[in-house]
């Protein structure tokens, strides 16, 4: 009979028929402010402290690293049972990128000195002549140059790039507003030091498990997820991280799509 067993295993593993649980995910976040950071040797922030309670409502103690965005994305792009602390839908991503959310909303914008302002405004009205810089492995490169703007920097963070747009190694700095207060202020500036330029929209961010991350985990989370938005604890975390913002309208776009 075990001999007969073992056999059947053979046969379906290959054809993903079988599947035993719990699958173990490699769960990476970026480094940035409030959203996920590390502090005392931990993980923390404002997705970090959601993921952590799905975990422990379905019992899961997988790890959260904080590494270099571009690297968790190319992880992502080519590996399965990938869980990306947080991402933003793109037709790039979604090639390889399953959501479930939303989890918080971001102002995406292109902010420069205030001080500089008027002459820049005035040197270029469309300011797309200006020279730009944005976050690695950020959707904010994509959506600037996408947009006509002259993106010549890519930096390691966003407080790397505050300290650049500071120091004037570039003029423009494409960040989400969420994330460029919090990384203005551990510089030792003032965010009303900074002009907002242009707007480039809102988007929704959201849990992201890449391709070939079995159906069950992925929608296990957007379970606990939608169980935790219903007892209101969801809104007591993004409330704690993300005072005075407003929660993601539930327009349904971050739910989770199953493999075909």
């Amino acid at each position: 009979m075990k001999k007969l067993l073992g056999a059947l295993l053979l046969v379906l593993l290959p054809l993903g028929l079988a599947w035993a649980g719990p699958v173990a995910l490699k769960i990476y976040a970026m480094d940035g402010r409030p959203v996920s950071f590390m502090e005392g040797g931990r993980a923390t922030g404002l997705v970090v402290e959601l993921a952590r309670e799905v975990q422990r409502r379905l019992r899961s103690t997988d790890p959260i690293e904080i590494v270099p965005w571009a690297r968790a994305n190319l992880l992502a792009e080519k590996e399965a049972n990938v869980l990306l602390l947080s991402t933003i839908s793109t037709p790039q991503r979604d090639r390889y990128l399953r959501y479930v959310g939303p989890l918080f909303q971001l102002h995406l914008g292109g902010y420069a000195l205030r001080s500089r302002a008027a002459e820049l405004r005035a040197r270029d009205p469309s300011l797309r002549s200006l020279r730009a810089g944005a976050r690695r492995g950020s959707v904010f490169i994509g959506v600037a140059r996408e947009a006509g703007y002259h993106l010549t920097e890519e930096v390691n963070g966003s407080e790397t790039a505050a300290r650049m747009l500071f120091a004037q190694r570039f003029e423009l700095l494409f960040d989400g507003d969420e994330i460029l207060s919090g990384a203005v202020r551990r510089v030792g500036r003032d965010p009303d030091e900074l002009e907002l330029m242009v707007k480039l929209g809102t988007q929704n961010v959201n849990f992201a498990f890449s391709r070939g991350t079995h159906d069950s985990v992925v929608q296990a989370w957007e379970a606990a997820l939608r169980d935790m938005k219903r007892d209101g604890s969801y809104q007591a975390i993004h409330r704690r991280w993300l005072p005075g913002y407003a929660l993601p309208p539930e327009s349904g776009s971050g739910a989770a799509r199953s493999e075909r």
